[in-house]
């Protein structure tokens, strides 16, 4: 069928189109790709549409990396609580609610702590942004001490 001849791109269009019609299906879908990107609260997302010239034909992935970029501390914070959270309810069902109460008072602690940091955080950065180093330093090691 091949032989030695050598085929242009017309040449495969043509032998594509051929095969369509012995075939009598397509062997791919012709159309164009929707590409939408955006984040959220969970981190960011890619959204790709493609569809079909004749509409007959769609299809959407929707990709999403691991979630929101997070540095080391944030990261093990949010581990600390969440198992923090699984022992409580451990001990509630276990009906050790001394084990409880003392478990709901330092998850409380640690969000309000992460609450005091996050403030903290933001007048540290308005504090550099108007050059006023005293207090940024003062700043740093409250939120040292909190961490």
């Amino acid at each position: 069928m091949f032989g030695r001849k050598k085929f242009g791109m017309g040449d495969f269009d043509s032998l594509f189109n051929d095969l369509n019609n012995i075939l009598n299906e397509p062997l791919f879908v012709k159309g164009r790709t929707n590409v939408e990107t955006g984040s959220d609260e969970n981190g960011q997302w890619t959204k790709e549409t493609f569809t079909s010239v004749d509409g007959s034909y769609s299809v959407t992935n929707i990709f999403r990396n691991s979630g929101p970029v997070l540095n080391k501390s944030q990261k093990t914070e949010l581990d600390e609580i969440s198992y923090l959270k699984s022992q409580l309810e451990t001990s509630i069902e276990e009906q050790n609610f001394e084990k409880a109460a003392e478990l709901r008072d330092k998850i409380k602690s640690l969000e309000t702590d992460k609450e005091k940091i996050l403030e903290l955080q933001s007048e540290l950065k308005k504090a550099v942004d108007h050059q006023d180093f005293e207090r940024a330093i003062e700043l740093r090691d409250e939120i040292k001490k909190l961490n």
